[in-house]
């Protein structure tokens, strides 16, 4: 068996935490779309924006009736 020499690191190749959720496509911050039915809160819609909530809770949830943005 080949035995290895020390791995070295470049902290030059390094990436920064900064750059990982960039890269991962921003931080997780938690469901921002509530979907609705007449009785209440049927569930919940992660990574949507604003102005898509309603259209991503009917695909999501088909008895929806109303979507509530709450980031």
């Amino acid at each position: 068996m080949k035995k290895l020499k020390k791995l070295l690191i470049n902290p030059e190749k390094v990436i920064k935490n900064e750059e990982l959720v960039n890269l991962r496509g921003g931080s997780y911050e938690g469901p921002c779309c509530m979907c609705k039915d007449g009785n209440g809160a049927i569930g919940y819609v992660v990574g949507t924006t604003m102005e898509e909530c309603g259209a991503d809770c009917k695909v999501a949830y088909p008895a929806t009736t109303e979507a509530a943005w709450l980031c």
